[in-house]
């Protein structure tokens, strides 16, 4: 058996109740996320991860990697939305806990599959590689079964 497991389709789940199985609970999606890595001393261009058609983009989490600069920071968005769409000045060398959330094409599903691109913010670094993830959940009509 591999080490992973890739499938189409996204993953839902619904409490169940006892004895009987048929609980009232609305089926809900898995948070999930994508990693995405970049040159943070250029400017935004696709960085080959996409999100599927139905994704609805929820924040970005800095996990640093940005070298040099004085507090370097770097733009994340979709490719034809707005600009910093996901995360604008993101921390580039620093990783944080913390999901920014402040982007303007957050909250909204995508028609599409659609590509990540990242770059440079206001200051930059000069050197590494930065790495964020970009979180979303799939819509759902929240149907117990197709």
């Amino acid at each position: 058996m591999g080490k992973r497991s890739t499938f189409a389709g996204y993953i839902r789940q619904r409490a169940m109740a006892v004895p009987s199985g048929n609980g009232k609970g609305t089926p809900a999606t898995f948070k999930a996320f994508v990693t995405v890595a970049f040159d943070p001393t250029a400017a935004a261009a696709g960085t080959g991860v996409y999100l599927p058609a139905g994704a609805i983009p929820l924040g970005v989490t800095t996990l640093g990697g940005a070298t040099g600069g004085a507090t370097p920071t770097v733009d994340v968005q979709l490719a034809g939305g707005t600009a910093a769409g996901l995360g604008n000045e993101i921390d580039a060398d620093t990783a944080s806990a913390v999901e920014v959330q402040t982007g303007a094409d957050l909250g909204v599903a995508l028609t599409a599959d659609t590509e990540i691109e990242a770059g440079v913010g206001a200051s930059a670094a000069t050197g590494g590689t930065t790495t964020l993830l970009v979180s979303y959940i799939v819509a759902d009509d929240g149907k117990v079964n197709d």
